[in-house]
């Protein structure tokens, strides 16, 4: 229960219902009728999305993006990358749905064996009708089964969770500088040999079996990365 509060509390941040500030604990628990614990924990959520700033004896307060910022793509809030990036939602469309096996190529992208059996998306994303970026996203049918076209249009992530109760655990994300070849050019409308950035993301479940693992492609002009950590003091 207490993801889907916290998930009901990210919109109403990027919408601006919050604009500064989160509510009290004490008003959250009378709208979502539930315990402070439950709230508690939603609240840590939000947090770890990299969406609030805890001010001790004050509250929890919204972050913003800089007032001359544009476009941001959150890595804090993890595996559902369209819903890291302010002023969506994204749209899609799919270039390429099939099953593959993977080659070692694959198999270390993934942290998986060789040969194991992968539904192969890879869409093209739009934001406000502007290309944004060229997603090429793997699952291994050990873990999702069945994916349909249907399921690949929209968010997939969505697809999951409601199909499969997947929500994922951790993510580890990679980011590289990178050419563009001829293919992926091609598709992206970009000069071959063009400079981008890539993202390539590992999507693990709780007893550590990878559910997904994806390279994104970026073209969007003006895109800024925003990363939220919690210090932690190592010293006795």
């Amino acid at each position: 229960m207490y993801r889907a509060i916290a998930q009901d509390i990210i919109k109403s941040i990027m919408s601006d219902e919050y604009a500064t500030k989160l509510p009290t604990e004490k008003t959250l628990m009378a709208r979502f009728n539930v315990s402070r614990n439950t709230i508690r924990k939603a609240i840590d959520v939000v947090f770890r999305h990299g969406l609030l700033r805890r001010v001790q004896g004050s509250g929890n307060f919204i972050i913003k993006p800089p007032e001359n910022s544009t476009t941001v793509l959150n890595l804090s809030i993890g595996f559902d990358q369209s819903s890291m990036v302010a002023g969506g939602p994204l749209t899609s469309k799919v270039v390429t749905f099939d099953k593959v096996e993977a080659n070692q190529r694959l198999a270390q992208q993934g942290n998986i064996t060789v040969g194991t059996e992968l539904y192969r998306v890879i869409r093209l994303r739009y934001l406000k009708d502007e290309l944004y970026d060229l997603e090429e996203s793997y699952f291994p049918r050990t873990v999702v089964p069945f994916m349909s076209a249907d399921s690949v249009q929209h968010s997939i992530f969505v697809f999951l969770r409601e199909a499969y109760g997947i929500t994922g655990s951790t993510t580890e994300n990679y980011v590289h500088q990178v050419r563009l070849d001829a293919e992926r050019a091609a598709l992206l409308e970009q000069p071959v040999g063009d400079k981008t950035m890539r993202l390539d993301g590992i999507n693990y479940l709780t007893d550590g079996t990878v559910f997904n693992f994806s390279s994104t492609f970026f073209v969007y002009q003006d895109l800024e990365l925003y990363y939220h950590t919690e210090n932690i003091d190592l010293q006795d």
